[in-house]
């Protein structure tokens, strides 16, 4: 019985022991397999780290590449502090007046010397525009702009009051600029009110952009409003409150605001589409254009959108010129490619006669050699050694009596020389010089060639074919 225990106890603890085992080997599996996992993901999130830095930077260089080839090769961008500026309304400009930016004089300089003067031609010079550093937390702002002039502080960019808001400065600040655009033309009353804060400012970074001119243009009302109390209202003429509102911009930016002012009311439109839109990322110059423009369709807006038919008309005409000249630059590329094609097609023949001419004129050379001498022949034989233009070394026997012109005919015959390529034997040390002379019948005797000589052909001049 005592044995008995003794057997039952100690079968209990190395179950025990197995049990423990089992555990920690478990838990050891248990940890590698999460060890391996994280790994996996550390490993996972680094490539696609690689990638995203990988596609950011040939995004970049494609953004880069586009830019360049929108701005003809011009690059230029600067970093100012955007401050308000009244110097359209100070000198009495009404037209264009929105979103025509004042930089310091070295700005032009810059431009000039980086060939942006030959390339902003009828459009004038253009700006895009964007937020270095939003106030506020607010996300970055992106806009295009005009150039005023070039007479404002160094380091300084001045920024009229609807290009500031756009931009994303105080709206105090800004209600408080934009209400010296009301005031009349007295020079006391166009200057700006004192409780505007002048020392509001965003830094900015402004970027040369060459703009094409726009054609179309589609706008989204931001609010109910728009439709209820303006568009309906066949007393207003919508079309001509757009055309003033689009006077006092020179440049148009998808996502832009465009406030349009009726009476005591302001109605913000959403710049939703430009046409043409394909190298400027949503942008078009509106100088010296005729911009077509539609309003885009919701709910309460049917009736507006019936009075604009003629306008959407004139855009779809628009739209087949543009699809007629894209079939004639298709035409085009596919006569071009026919003409290529029929000149890779002349160079592949012209190629083939050459090979053809330069083969019977080394056939017609080797048809006027001597028959080879033995190398054992009773009146002896000069063997001569022979290295070509090409690099390759070729040797024949010649009878002591072979003409010299023999030799030069077989290097012919060997394709040392082609049609037309004058040529001489040399030998490097001593330096000798054989050529042929037609006026005197040497032999390979009489012209002194040694067996032990290694004769290099020596192209000379070209003559005439």
């Amino acid at each position: 019985m005592f044995l008995n225990a003794a057997a039952d106890k100690l079968k209990r603890e190395q179950d025990k022991r197995k049990a423990d085992l089992a555990k920690r080997q478990a838990a050891e599996r248990r940890a590698k397999m999460t060890a391996d996992a994280h790994r996996r993901e550390r490993e996972d999130l680094a490539r696609r780290e690689r990638q995203e830095e990988a596609q950011r930077r040939a995004e970049e260089r494609a953004e880069l590449e586009r830019v360049l080839t929108n701005n003809e090769g011009v690059r230029w961008e600067r970093t100012f502090v955007g401050r308000r500026s009244d110097a359209a309304m100070v000198k009495g400009i009404r037209a264009r007046c929105d979103d025509k930016v004042v930089l310091p004089p070295s700005a032009w300089r810059e431009l000039t010397n980086a060939g942006a003067a030959n390339v902003g031609s009828a459009n004038g010079v253009f700006f895009e525009i964007t937020v270095v550093n939003a106030r506020g937390g607010g996300t970055t702002r992106r806009t295009h702009a005009g150039a005023l002039g070039f007479d404002g502080p160094e380091g300084e960019a001045g920024l009229p009051a609807p290009l500031m808001r756009r931009l994303g400065a105080s709206s105090a600040y800004v209600a408080a600029a934009e209400g010296a655009e009301g005031a009349e033309e007295s020079p006391a009353e166009d200057d700006p009110p004192t409780d505007v804060d002048v020392d509001v400012a965003l830094d900015v970074k402004l970027s040369f952009r060459r703009l094409p001119k726009g054609t179309w243009v589609k706008l989204q009302p931001r609010s109910a409003d728009f439709q209820g109390e303006l568009a309906a209202d066949a007393s207003v003429d919508l079309r001509e409150l757009l055309e003033a509102t689009l006077r006092r911009r020179c440049a148009l930016t998808v996502g832009d605001d465009v406030s349009v002012v009726s009476g005591d009311r302001e109605y913000a439109l959403r710049v939703i589409e430009v046409s043409p839109d394909d190298a400027n990322g949503g942008a078009v110059s509106l100088v010296e254009t005729d911009v077509e423009v539609d309003i885009a369709p919701s709910e309460d807006y049917e009736d507006a959108m019936r009075r604009l038919a003629e306008a959407e008309e004139r855009r779809l005409a628009a739209a087949a010129a543009v699809e007629q000249e894209r079939r004639e630059r298709e035409e085009l590329a596919r006569e071009e490619e026919e003409r290529r094609a029929e000149a890779a097609e002349r160079a592949v023949k012209e190629a083939a006669e050459r090979a053809e001419r330069a083969e019977r004129y080394r056939a017609a050379a080797s048809g006027r050699l001597p028959v080879e001498p033995d190398a054992d022949a009773a009146g002896g034989c000069v063997p001569c050694r022979f290295q070509l233009p090409d690099g390759r070394t070729v040797t024949r026997r010649f009878a002591p009596t072979d003409p010299l012109a023999a030799v030069f005919d077989y290097v012919i015959s060997a394709g040392g020389a082609g049609e037309g390529e004058a040529f001489r034997l040399v030998t490097r040390w001593p330096r000798t010089v054989t050529e042929l002379d037609d006026g005197l019948a040497r032999t390979v005797r009489s012209a002194g060639l040694k067996p032990a000589d290694t004769l290099f052909v020596e192209k000379l001049e070209k003559t005439a074919a």
